[in-house]
C-alpha cells in the first residue's frame, strides 16, 4: 500500500507540473529564475513591463532633473566666485583683470543654458532676471568691451577692455559695481536653489526605486 501510495503521489505531481508547465507557469522545482516576480515581467501578462517601464520613465526623468541641477549648481556657483574676484581685482586697480572678466562672461553664458535647461518656477525668474541686468546695461558694458546679445549672453573684447580708463570699469565690474554686484546676488541664489533641486530629485530618484522593489518583493517567492 506504501509503495502504491508513493506511486500515485509522484504520478499526481508529475501531472500537475506538465500542467503547470502548458499554462506557461514555473514549476514548484523551478529556480530562483523563474520566481512569479520574473513571470510577472514576462510579455505574457505585460504587468512586469508595464509597471518597469513605468518607473523607469519616472527614474530616468528624475536622474535628468537631478543632472542639470547639479551642471547648475557648478555653472553658478562658480560664477558667484568668479564675479567676486573680479570686483576685488578691479577695485585694486590691477592690471590683469581681462581673464577674470573672460570667465565671468563664460560662466554667465554657461549659467543663463543652464537655466533654460532646468525647469521650475524660480529657474525661469533667474533666467529672466540675468537678462534684464544684461540687457539694463547694454550700452555702458559695450562701451568697455562686453557686448550683450539679444538673449542676454554676453561677448567680451579682451582688447578693448584693456583699453578702458579704470572708473569707467569699477563702475560696473567692481564689486560694488552695478553689473558685478547683481550677477554674484543672483547667482548665489540659483546655486541655492540648485542644489535645493537636486537633493529633492535625489529623493525622489530613491523613492521611486524603493517603492518599486518592495511591490515586487511581494511576489518574490518560488511559486
Amino acid at each position: 500500500m506504501r509503495i502504491r501510495s508513493m506511486m500515485g503521489r509522484r504520478t499526481t505531481t508529475k501531472m500537475v507540473n506538465n500542467s503547470r508547465r502548458r499554462a506557461g507557469i514555473p514549476s514548484r522545482r523551478s529556480s530562483s529564475r523563474n520566481s512569479l516576480v520574473n513571470y510577472l515581467q514576462k510579455d505574457g501578462l505585460g504587468f512586469g513591463s508595464r509597471l518597469g517601464a513605468m518607473n523607469a520613465n519616472s527614474i530616468q526623468s528624475n536622474m535628468t532633473e537631478r543632472n542639470n541641477a547639479a551642471k547648475l549648481q557648478s555653472s553658478s556657483g562658480l560664477l558667484e566666485q568668479q564675479a567676486k574676484l573680479l570686483g576685488e581685482k578691479v577695485d585694486q586697480g590691477s592690471g590683469t583683470i581681462t581673464s577674470t572678466a573672460s570667465s565671468v562672461v563664460d560662466k554667465f553664458n554657461e549659467t543663463m543654458k543652464n537655466l533654460r535647461n532646468s525647469s521650475g518656477v524660480l529657474n525661469d525668474y533667474y533666467l529672466q532676471s540675468m537678462k534684464e541686468i544684461a540687457l539694463t546695461n547694454k550700452k555702458a558694458l559695450s562701451e568697455i568691451g562686453i557686448a550683450v546679445g539679444a538673449d542676454g549672453t554676453l561677448v567680451l573684447d579682451k582688447d578693448k577692455l584693456e583699453s578702458v580708463e579704470g572708473e569707467k570699469v569699477k563702475a560696473l565690474l567692481g564689486s560694488e559695481g552695478v553689473f558685478v554686484k547683481r550677477v554674484g546676488i543672483v547667482a548665489s541664489r540659483v546655486a541655492d536653489n540648485a542644489a535645493a533641486s537636486m537633493e529633492s530629485a535625489s529623493s525622489r530618484y530613491n523613492a521611486s526605486g524603493n517603492l518599486t522593489n518592495s511591490y515586487l518583493s511581494k511576489y518574490n517567492y518560488r511559486g
